[in-house]
């Protein structure tokens, strides 16, 4: 998993693929397929005539495309992309490569806006023009949509947009399963502490608070506490589909009041950094995480966070690209195929006898990253290589992954038994195309940028 730097833009487009891809449409009249990383064809004349520009003798001409093409956005980027990879133009080759980087960032951490104008019209066709605004998959084969609502938006970000429609409609939206698509479910329920930022969602949970008194082995020379309190505040964070989470860091506070005009922010340890309650994160694929951050409570008599703002790093998923592949793995026994950060040794790839369509891969990851002697051997590399291993057919189908029956973690050697299938086990759905034999396994290698997110809750109820 790598960050990658502006030098490495070409590499990277010859092998990229987006982590939002994915044939699987399960709202049939919904999403329109993704726009290609790399278009196959010119595009129009002034898209065409800015690129080209870049190259020009004058250079307001040149700083002045380059603009125009930044206003463009990611309309612009697969014809940006396609003559970044034909250039033989070192000043075009340069400022596309910029160019590319940018919107590419852009794109990650802006979110889709949605306009349209809806009057009595079904939630149904509401959700179906937002699902091809944004090109996002949307299920809502669990919810009931034959009422009528009115909907105004105008560059609405997806999150509101779609808040907007399952609240006016009863339900609630889900970002689970650990894949692109955006679930509706009619509940009896409703979230209302939600903060939005850029293409994230932040969701209230709950509070919780500890309260204690301290009835023996207390000083005889009186003074210290017996009363102690502990508070902390439970979140989630949702993610677009089109930028899955890797990590985050630890919520840092920035603002706590309660409606007292009280400071709620914990005290600071000696080492200056704020005591800040902490999470797990295995650096898996999400679009849902969990944590958490501690407050102190000055006055009883308050009864509500007033104000919270904070800020998160989130590493997010920027694209893939093919680290080992091989080839024909049905055929494969014990053989080792080198990667740029692991080896990947392939022992077997066999049809299960007892389930039709259904295929056991047997490999051992070897990490090719020096090791940190501060650290030792740091397990932490290969967390992920479940989700980063592809198994698919001659048509570039992939297999549902059934997860990792077995698994076994040497020094340097991630040993694993995976399993792949043709049905969505986490829906109960058929995949929605026919799976031919497996032709490809692959290592995919993750490319990652880091954001700076911060986000703001107003009157939550204290306990």
């Amino acid at each position: 998993m790598r960050t990658t730097p502006i030098t490495a833009v070409f590499g990277l487009l010859l092998v990229t693929t987006f982590a939002v891809g994915g044939k699987e449409r399960y709202y049939d009249s919904g999403s329109p397929a993704s726009m290609p990383m790399v278009a196959d064809r010119p595009g129009d004349a002034a898209v065409e005539q800015m690129i080209k520009d870049l190259g020009a003798e004058d250079w307001r001409t040149r700083e002045q495309a380059g603009r125009d093409l930044t206003a463009q956005g990611e309309r612009a980027l697969p014809y940006m992309r396609r003559v970044l990879l034909a250039t033989d133009n070192p000043e075009v080759q340069r400022r596309l490569a910029v160019l590319v980087k940018k919107l590419d960032f852009d794109r990650l951490v802006a979110p889709k806006l949605v306009t349209l104008s809806a009057k009595d019209r079904s939630a149904q066709d509401v959700v179906a023009d937002i699902a091809r605004q944004t090109g996002y998959k949307i299920d809502t084969s669990n919810m009931q949509m034959n009422t009528k609502h009115s909907f105004e938006f105008n560059d609405t970000p997806f999150w509101k947009a779609i808040d907007a429609v399952a609240t006016a409609c009863g339900c609630n939206v889900y970002t689970e399963y650990q894949d692109d698509t955006i679930r509706l479910y009619n509940q009896d329920s409703v979230s209302p502490y939600v903060a939005y930022a850029g293409p994230f969602r932040f969701t209230a949970t709950n509070i919780n608070c500890n309260r204690s008194v301290q009835l023996s082995n207390l000083s005889r020379r009186g003074g210290g506490d017996r009363v102690t309190e502990y508070m902390s505040l439970s979140f989630q964070v949702q993610s677009e589909p089109k930028n899955p989470m890797l990590s985050i860091s630890q919520p840092e506070l920035t603002v706590a009041t309660d409606n007292l005009g009280g400071s709620m922010l914990p005290p600071r340890e000696n080492n200056n950094y704020a005591y800040r309650s902490g999470y797990y994160n295995q650096g898996n694929r999400s679009h849902n995480h969990s944590m958490s951050v501690n407050l102190t409570r000055v006055d009883r008599g308050a009864t509500s966070i007033k104000e919270l703002k904070g800020r998160v790093r989130v590493e997010l998923l920027s694209g893939t690209s093919p680290e080992v592949t091989v080839a024909d793995p049905l055929k494969v026994k014990k053989k080792t195929f080198t990667g740029r950060t692991a080896d990947l040794e392939v022992t077997t790839v066999d049809a299960d006898a007892n389930n039709k369509g259904v295929y056991t891969v047997n490999v051992t990851a070897k990490n090719r990253a020096p090791v940190d002697p501060r650290r030792g051997d740091d397990y932490m590399w290969a967390n992920n290589l479940q989700q980063r291993i592809e198994l698919s057919d001659e048509n570039g189908n992939k297999y549902f992954s059934y997860g990792m029956q077995s698994s076994s973690y040497t020094p340097g050697g991630y040993q694993m038994t995976l399993m792949f299938g043709p049905d969505d086990r986490r829906t109960g759905r058929p995949a929605p195309f026919k799976l031919g034999a497996p032709t490809r396994l692959v290592l995919t290698e993750w490319h990652t940028v880091t954001h700076e997110v911060t986000f703001e809750f107003k009157n939550v109820p204290l306990p």
